[in-house]
């Protein structure tokens, strides 16, 4: 594996990990029922998806910044996703929630750690699809 897709995997599996930890409920927690779910197990889906991607986009010369803004929107949707999965087995299975409710709760605790993630994550795929090797330089 060369350089770069493994710098992005490794940030995908970082950033999943910290998003869906930093947006978890603290009540109703139970680590039992959640070993399919775990963040580490979540980071890998989206890490393959946006490896796969990316080698398309590259192939296709997409521009480097809407190569970043793609896998970073398709990132963020995969992590409100994650968080209602997660929310849904953690807190909204012990209890009575409708869908509705459940989403009531997701987005206001996933709006921030989404957007600070989401950034970090276009920041970092960007610097890291526009770094070039200095040796070609010289």
């Amino acid at each position: 594996m060369t350089r770069k897709p493994l710098l992005i995997l490794l940030l995908t599996l970082f950033l999943t990990a910290l998003q869906v930890q930093w947006a978890l409920p603290v009540e109703g927690y139970d680590a039992n029922s959640t070993h399919m779910f775990s963040p580490e197990i979540l980071g890998v889906y989206p890490g393959v998806v946006l490896l796969f991607l990316l080698a398309v986009f590259a192939r296709r010369q997409l521009p480097l910044l809407r190569q970043s803004a793609i896998c970073t929107a398709i990132l963020a949707a995969y992590w409100l996703l994650a968080n209602y999965i997660t929310f849904d087995i953690r807190v909204a299975g012990w209890s009575t929630f409708s869908p509705m409710e459940i989403w009531l709760h997701v987005l206001p605790a996933s709006v921030i750690s989404i957007a600070t993630c989401g950034g970090a994550f276009f920041a970092t795929t960007y610097m890291i699809l526009r770094e070039t090797r200095w040796d070609k330089h010289r």
